[in-house]
């Protein structure tokens, strides 16, 4: 049995103009669907380099914060060594019945 060729269909006209289009619309689409991918990602990568930015901030103001709580508390034992060193001094020389002022 000979294979036959496929025939057209009685009365249908391909118009490839049509069919170039159809492609050319499904292709504009898809560029435009790119383009809203590629901005969302921006828009995300913006977000996050943002949020990141805050962060940092955040940890930079707690470290200062940190590091001037113990430069307080450094300065309170100096300031209460040097008070209990001068206690000890007036101590040591109302013992020995010297005055400030008065040399042996």
């Amino acid at each position: 049995m000979p294979e036959k060729n496929p025939q057209p269909t009685p009365g249908h006209v391909c118009d490839y103009s049509q069919v170039k289009s159809a492609e050319k619309a499904c292709q504009r689409e898809e560029a435009e669907w790119r383009e809203r991918e590629h901005e969302a990602e921006c828009k995300a990568k913006h977000k996050e380099a943002k949020r990141q930015r805050v962060e940092e901030e955040q940890l930079e103001v707690e470290w200062k914060k940190r590091a001037e709580e113990e430069a307080q508390r450094r300065r309170a034992m100096e300031e209460e060594e040097a008070r209990k060193k001068r206690v000890a001094e007036e101590e040591a020389e109302s013992l020995s019945g010297e005055g400030p002022g008065q040399a042996g």
